[in-house]
């Protein structure tokens, strides 16, 4: 407070004489040689009275006590750099909001440098969606994931990019990476889930699906989960018949009805053994299965073979 009342004084001071100079037109005349002179007007004098005020006291200052005097030039210097960068990664953050790519990349150039933080190079690859192509931004995301290897913030977004553009097998093995560095981790999980849903692997799909369920049931990321699990389950077996031999549903909300599972495994049974060549046996089955539950669909399967 004392600060802003002896600078508040001054400027009164200055204004006032400043005014009194500039009405008067009173000019001071230096003589510094023979007939050498200067003429210069009252308010210049005063003011570069204070200039040299200041810098002869700035001078002492470094002769009486020069570890100080360095101190404190490199905390102000240090300051006006945090103060820039902060200034810039907001002028970033602006930009990202309005999804504008060419501040986007004149501020995130300016941060560009070995302590630029990785949210930010993240924020910047994420921003390029709207000017480069699916293939560019994978390439950016494979050069990040060279360069910090194992990190979870290039990980999560590198997948949910491949999910996004359908490129699976990548999926696949970022989300088995994302799973050893975090077990059981639920953007990894989904990731195999829809996997496992694009090749058709229904056994696969609803093992990630109970894992799923199991840590985050009633949760928006389960809620489509819940809804198609049962007609995975009955996919699955008809994949493979003891795919839920010793499998436990306590991790749904509801007992589940197993009525249909029989029919469901014999018709699964029949077709391994139509696979293999055996279509007799593969007849036995259904036409034994339709006897104990006359499910229809065991009677056209069986006219088929």
């Amino acid at each position: 407070m004392k600060r802003l009342i002896l600078i508040a004084v001054v400027l009164l001071l200055l204004g006032s004489m400043g005014y009194f100079a500039t009405q008067n037109s009173h000019n001071v005349s230096l003589n510094f040689f023979g007939n050498f002179s200067i003429q210069l007007s009252v308010w210049m004098v005063i003011a570069g009275s204070f200039v040299a005020g200041w810098v002869l006291t700035e001078i002492w200052q470094f002769i009486s006590h020069p570890q100080r005097f360095v101190q404190s030039f490199l905390g102000k210097f240090s300051r006006y750099k945090d103060n820039k960068k902060q200034q810039i990664t907001q002028n970033f953050e602006d930009a990202s909001l309005l999804r504008d790519p060419k501040q986007v990349s004149k501020s995130y150039n300016k941060l560009l440098n070995q302590e630029t933080p990785l949210s930010i190079r993240v924020q910047y690859i994420e921003q390029l969606r709207y000017e480069k192509s699916a293939e560019e931004m994978l390439k950016k995301y494979a050069e990040l994931r060279t360069k910090f290897q194992g990190n979870l913030q290039v990980l999560l977004p590198y997948l949910k990019l491949a999910c996004e553009v359908s490129e699976w097998d990548l999926a696949e093995r970022l989300s088995h990476e994302i799973l050893r560095i975090t077990p059981d981790h639920p953007d990894a999980l989904e990731g195999l889930r829809q996997f496992y849903i694009t090749r058709q692997d229904w056994v696969g799909c609803i093992g990630q699906e109970r894992e799923l369920l199991k840590k985050f049931s009633g949760s928006l990321i389960t809620k489509n989960i819940s809804l198609t699990h049962e007609d995975h389950l009955q996919k699955a077996l008809r994949q493979d018949p003891k795919c839920l031999s010793n499998w436990s549903f306590r991790y749904l909300p509801q007992k589940r009805d197993k009525k249909n599972d029989k029919p469901l495994e014999a018709i699964g049974e029949a077709a391994q053994l139509q696979k293999s060549g055996m279509f007799l046996e593969a007849a036995r089955v259904l036409k034994e299965a339709f006897e104990r539950t006359a499910f229809p669909e065991l009677l056209e399967l069986l006219e088929e073979v």
